[in-house]
């Protein structure tokens, strides 16, 4: 039987294709994250950049991976097509990964330019095909595609947690060429499970559009203008959301407490301290947990996907975004009364001595938990700020995240003209690419021109901003909607 017929009792049911999918994303992901992770510290203490360099370099690879969806979509629409062109480009990637643990400042600026184009062609592609294939096996079923969409993100999520966590501990055990070894072997087998599924996915048809008429080009370019009019606001979001894995690192290693508190239970106690750049798994966790709550609340909400619209949760998403840097201006605030923090020169001196000798097994010392513990100790550790302020920050971050970022993929397709489906969904992840862009200059103000307080209060204050002006910009949409639907 060909994938486009379907038997009437799988009408309700997800394709086999979602299984390709699902678990191809969630390899790339943990390639891609797990890179990211590790790549601010690596920056700093590896190449010896300062913050602010880093966080310069740090954010036009961020920029890149989401401004070359662009090209991702024109090439697969007119080209190569969705299925070739992320096999071909899944190739400079896996290069990519095996090149950024080179220590020279241009291999790693070649490696992060391979693995941008690698990520930003793939990334607007795999999520357009998905949504082609739901369109042709299961016609006119929109909300089992946006649940296909919210498993994809929780996919995205499951790869993102395991590195986030995982990918510190291999670093601090065994060094960072090692641990950039693992997101490229992830990567070679997210390559062979996309592959695998090539039989399930859509029938695609490649090449130059047929021409449109005068109505047909209107009523784009009001669709169009419409949806830029969404994503315009979506790039405020994207400014403050991408700082919590760099501006709030950068906080966990200078004003946080790292130990794990007397609370705790006893197995994670005992000379445990988190890396600086571990916390971001509470982001993946958060989004797991949300995904699944909010795929059996919306089910018995809203079964129909038309009570609470997509701009409402847009907005919701907004809101709750800017309560996690909120958290954090009150996390810089209460640092701020509390003893003098070390300096951040010291505590990466003190990283990268740490990871030198641990790195090359000096017999000097008897394991990484003294060096870890002298470490923590000579820098008056215990007299930073509570651990459960950034818990608390990432928790509320992550629901604005899933609120918003999960919504706006399902809009993007479902009210993209047929013939733009990839190039619209490419220029929603362009948002983020100008988020990243406003951050490579914005992001070096912290803690120098602003101090953390001020820095993450305005980023509080950009998302209630956004929220207010978003309210009357999601109205109109809604209204210019349902008329072009009469």
């Amino acid at each position: 039987m060909s994938a486009d017929v379907t038997p009437p009792a799988a009408a309700a049911r997800h394709p086999i294709a979602i299984w390709f999918f699902f678990w191809g994303e969630f390899a790339e992901r943990c390639s891609y994250y797990g890179m990211r992770a590790i790549l601010p510290l690596y920056l700093t203490t590896k190449l010896g950049l300062p913050d602010e360099k880093a966080s310069q370099w740090y954010y036009l690879f961020k920029m890149g991976c989401y401004f070359l969806p662009l090209l991702g979509g024109w090439l697969a629409d007119r080209y190569l097509g969705k299925y070739w062109t992320i096999v071909g480009f899944s190739v400079p990637y896996v290069i990519a990964q095996l090149l950024i643990g080179i220590e020279n400042d241009w291999v790693v600026m070649l490696a992060l330019a391979l693995c941008a184009m690698g990520s930003g062609v793939i990334k607007p592609n795999i999520s357009a095909l998905m949504g082609l294939t739901y369109d042709q096996q299961r016609p006119g079923n929109g909300p089992l595609r946006a649940s296909a969409f919210l498993w994809f993100y929780f996919a995205v999520n499951v790869g993102a947690l395991i590195s986030l966590f995982a990918l510190p501990l291999i670093r601090d055990d065994y060094g960072y060429q090692v641990a950039f070894l693992v997101p490229a072997g992830f990567m070679a087998v997210a390559l062979a499970i996309f592959a695998l599924g090539k039989s399930y996915y859509a029938t695609e048809t490649v090449g130059p559009p047929p021409p449109m008429t005068a109505e047909q080009r209107a009523e784009q370019q009001r669709t169009i203008t419409r949806l830029l009019g969404v994503f315009g606001l979506t790039i405020f979001f994207w400014v403050v959301y991408e700082h919590n894995d760099t501006q709030w690192t950068f906080f966990a290693r200078d004003y946080i407490n790292r130990w794990m508190p007397d609370w705790a239970p006893t197995w994670l106690r005992g000379g445990k301290r988190l890396a600086a750049d571990q916390f971001q798994f509470i982001n993946a966790l958060c989004v797991l947990l949300m995904i699944v709550f909010f795929q059996w609340f919306w089910k018995r909400v809203d079964p129909t996907g038309k009570r609470v619209p997509h701009t409402t949760k847009i907005l919701l998403g907004f809101v709750f975004t800017g309560a996690g840097p909120a958290i954090m201006a009150l996390a810089a605030a209460s640092a701020a009364n509390a003893a003098p923090a070390v300096t951040a020169a010291a505590e990466k001196a003190a990283v990268a001595t740490f990871d030198t000798q641990t790195s090359v097994g000096a017999a000097a010392f008897a394991s990484p938990a003294v060096v870890v513990a002298t470490t923590a100790e000579a820098a008056g550790d215990r007299e930073k700020v509570s651990m459960l302020w950034i818990v608390a920050a990432y928790v509320l971050l992550t629901l604005g995240e899933v609120l918003l970022y999960g919504t706006m993929l399902d809009l993007s397709y479902a009210y993209a003209p047929a013939r733009m489906k990839g190039f619209i969904t490419a220029c929603f992840l362009v948002t983020n690419a100008l988020g990243n862009l406003i951050n490579s200059q914005y992001a070096s103000t912290y803690n120098t021109v602003m101090s953390p307080q001020v820095f993450f209060a305005l980023d509080a204050a950009m998302c209630v901003g956004a929220a207010i002006a978003f309210f009357f910009v999601g109205r109109q949409f809604n209204r210019s909607n349902a008329a072009a639907a009469a």
